[in-house]
C-alpha cells in the first residue's frame, strides 16, 4: 500500500463510519475527477449539518453540475448554511432571491443577504450589493454607499468592482469625478482581462487624460493595447456566486 493511498483509504473509512468532516473531504477529493460521484458524499455530510458541504451541495444543485438542477432544493441548503454564517451561502442565497431561482424574485431579500456577506468581506457580495444600490432595486438608491462597497471589493482585487469603480469615478457617480484615479482602477481591471475596462480605458485616454498622463505609470495603458499581451479575457458577470468549481468547470461562473 502506498503512502499516498493511505490518507484516502483512512478518509473513506471514517466517511463510511459517518464522520461528516471525512465525508466532506472525500467529496472534495472525488469531485476533481467525478463531480457526480461527489454529490452523495456532500449530501451525507450536509445532512449532518456540515456547513461547507451544505453550501457546495446547494451550488451543484443550483447549477445542475453532477446532478439534475433543482433550484428549490438548492435554496433550502443555501438557507441552512447562510443561517450559520457561511459567507458563500449568504451571497449565493442573495443571488437566488435576486434572480428568482428556486424562490420568488425579491431584490430586498437579496440585498439583505448580500449585505451580510459583504460585511464579512466577500468581494462578490460587495459588488452585488453595490449594483443593487446603484439601480435602486430592493434598496433605496445610494450611489455613495455603492461606491464604498465597490472600493472595498476593488481593494481585494475584484476586476468587475475595479471596472465599475473606474466608471463611477470617471462620471462622478457617488464620488467626486477623478479621471486619474478612474484610469488606475480601469487599468487594474484591464490587466485582469476585463475587455470592457480596456475599451473604457482607451476612451478615457483619448478624451480627458492626455494632460494627466505624467501622474500615471509610464507604461499605462499601452501594455493593454496589444490584445495578445493582455490577460485572457473572461466575460463579465453582473452578479456573481461565491463558490468556484475546482474541476473541469474550473473558472466557470454560474449564469448571471
Amino acid at each position: 500500500m502506498s503512502m499516498l493511498a493511505t490518507p484516502t483509504l483512512w478518509t473513506r473509512m471514517k466517511a463510511e463510519l459517518g464522520d461528516s468532516d471525512a465525508q466532506y473531504r472525500l467529496a472534495e477529493a472525488v469531485r476533481t475527477a467525478d463531480v457526480a460521484a461527489s454529490v452523495s458524499w456532500y449530501r451525507r455530510a450536509a445532512r449532518q449539518g456540515h456547513v461547507a458541504a451544505q453550501t457546495m451541495l446547494a451550488f451543484l444543485l443550483a447549477n445542475g453540475i453532477g446532478v439534475p438542477p433543482d433550484p428549490r432544493r438548492a435554496v433550502s441548503w443555501y438557507r441552512r448554511a447562510a443561517a450559520k454564517g457561511d459567507v458563500g451561502a449568504q451571497n449565493n442565497l442573495g443571488y437566488m432571491h435576486e434572480h428568482g431561482a428556486g424562490v420568488a424574485c425579491d431584490p430586498a431579500k437579496a440585498a439583505l443577504w448580500y449585505r451580510l456577506a459583504a460585511l464579512q468581506h466577500s468581494a462578490p457580495a460587495q459588488v452585488n450589493l453595490a449594483l443593487l444600490l446603484l439601480d435602486g432595486r430592493g434598496v433605496d438608491r445610494d450611489e455613495t454607499e455603492a461606491v464604498r462597497w465597490l472600493r472595498a471589493a476593488s481593494e481585494q482585487g475584484h476586476p468587475a468592482a475595479q471596472y465599475r469603480l473606474g466608471l463611477c469615478l470617471r462620471e462622478g457617480v457617488g464620488a467626486a469625478r477623478d479621471p486619474a484615479e478612474a484610469a488606475l482602477w480601469l487599468q487594474a481591471a484591464a490587466a485582469a482581462g476585463d475587455r470592457d475596462a480596456l475599451v473604457a480605458l482607451a476612451e478615457l485616454r483619448q478624451t480627458v487624460l492626455p494632460d494627466l498622463r505624467p501622474g500615471l505609470s509610464q507604461d499605462w495603458p499601452y501594455a493593454a493595447e496589444d490584445e495578445d499581451d493582455a490577460a485572457p479575457w473572461q466575460p463579465e458577470q453582473r452578479r456573481t456566486q461565491e463558490i468556484p468549481m475546482q474541476s473541469a468547470h474550473a473558472g466557470a461562473m454560474p449564469p448571471g
